[in-house]
C-alpha cells in the first residue's frame, strides 16, 4: 500500500498537506475511490479511501485507524554536518530508515559545514518513515555548537565515538531498553579538548570500528548497533 504523511489528521483534517496532495495527484495519479494508507509521525497509522483528487486538493475518508507501540529504546544521534551535504541528507535518510528516534547536528572544531537546510533534512526523515514503516518521525534539531549541546544532554546512556587506541568497543556497551546517546565527529575528529569536555559531561569514549570510518558511516554503524542491541 502506498503511504503519505499528514501530521494533522487527529486534529480532523481530512485533506492532505500541499506535498503530499502534489505527490498523490501528479506523481502517482491517484484518483477518487483508490485506497492508500496515512501516517502522522506520532505513531497513527490510518487506512484511508480517497473522496476527491483534483488540482488543488486531495481529500479522504477514514476507514480504518492503529496506534502503533513505540519501541522500549530511544537511540539519539548527535553528528557533526559534513561538508558535502549528499553525505549528511543521505545518512539522515538511512538513519530514519532505520528507526534513529532523534537526531542532532554539533558545530565543532574540525566541521568543514556550519550551516544546513534543516527543512532538507525534514523531507528526508518524511520520505523515509513512509519507506519503512516505523511509524514514528524521526526529530531533526538545529545545528548547535558542541559545547551547548553537551551541556544540556540527557540520555541514560551517553557515549563519544573517537579515533583512539585501547576504547571499548560500542556494541558490547551498549544498555538494552535505554534512552541512548551518541556523538559522532567531523571527518577531522574531535579534538582532545571537546573529548575531555564530553568526558566531564558523563560521555564515555567509544570505538566503533578497527577502521577509520567517514562520518555518515560511523553514524550508521552506531545506529545500527543499538538496535541490534535490542533486537529492533
Amino acid at each position: 500500500m502506498i503511504y503519505f504523511y499528514h501530521p494533522d489528521i487527529n486534529d480532523g483534517s481530512l485533506e492532505l498537506p500541499e506535498d503530499e496532495h502534489q505527490h498523490c495527484s501528479r506523481v502517482l495519479r491517484k484518483s477518487a475511490g483508490d485506497e492508500v494508507g496515512i501516517f502522522d509521525g506520532r505513531g497513527g497509522e490510518f487506512h484511508v479511501r480517497l473522496t476527491e483528487v483534483s488540482k488543488k486538493k486531495t481529500q479522504f475518508e477514514i476507514i480504518e485507524r492503529k496506534k502503533m507501540d513505540r519501541k522500549p529504546f530511544y537511540n539519539h544521534i548527535a553528528i557533526a554536518p559534513t561538508k558535502n551535504t549528499d553525505r549528511i541528507e543521505w545518512f539522515v535518510e538511512k538513519a530514519c530508515e532505520l528507526g534513529v528516534d532523534e537526531i542532532s547536528f554539533i558545530l565543532t572544531k574540525n566541521c568543514e559545514r556550519n550551516k544546513l537546510r534543516i527543512d532538507r533534512l525534514e523531507k528526508k526523515a518524511v520520505s523515509a518513515l513512509k519507506q519503512s514503516k516505523n511509524g514514528y518521525l524521526t526529530k531533526i534539531n538545529e545545528l548547535i555548537k558542541i559545547k551547548d549541546f553537551i551541556s544540556k544532554a540527557q540520555a541514560d546512556s551517553k557515549h563519544i565515538a573517537v579515533v583512539e587506541q585501547g576504547l571499548p568497543y560500542y556494541g558490547t556497551l551498549i544498555e538494552k531498553h535505554a534512552n541512548i546517546l551518541t556523538l559522532i565527529g567531523p571527518e577531522g575528529d574531535f579534538t582532545a579538548q571537546e573529548s575531555e569536555l564530553a568526558e566531564a559531561s558523563g560521555f564515555q569514549k567509544v570505538s566503533l570500528s578497527k577502521s577509520v570510518l567517514r562520518t555518515e558511516t560511523a553514524g550508521l554503524m552506531a545506529s545500527h548497533f543499538v538496535n541490534m542491541v535490542n533486537g529492533f
